[in-house]
């Protein structure tokens, strides 16, 4: 693990951005690869809408919802622990040059 007291933090911000990017990027591609049938059978999204949570037309195809069915807890789990290895990783674990 790199000792992150030495590393400037201009280093951890921008790495801290790109995970932040990589997490967009594994939920998009995870969206296009289930497919709207799927989303909607393995997950129950939110059905009342106020004007404060109401998203775009990337949020409402990126937004999963709940997981209804075991299929949906599972690809839940593997979206988050993907993200969370990519992060521990590339932010403790990777090099800094």
């Amino acid at each position: 693990m790199t000792d992150l007291a030495n590393v400037p933090a201009q280093a951890i911000t921008g790495r801290v951005f790109t995970v932040f990017v990589l997490a967009f990027v594994i939920i998009f591609v995870t969206a296009r690869l289930l497919g709207k049938e799927r989303k909607e059978l393995w997950f129950k999204r939110r059905t009342n809408y106020t004007l404060l949570n109401r998203r775009g037309i990337f949020g409402e195809y990126m937004n999963f919802g709940y997981p209804r069915t075991w299929k949906g807890l599972l690809v839940a789990l593997a979206m988050y622990g993907i993200i969370f290895a990519i992060a521990i990783g590339y932010i403790c674990f990777y090099p800094y040059a």
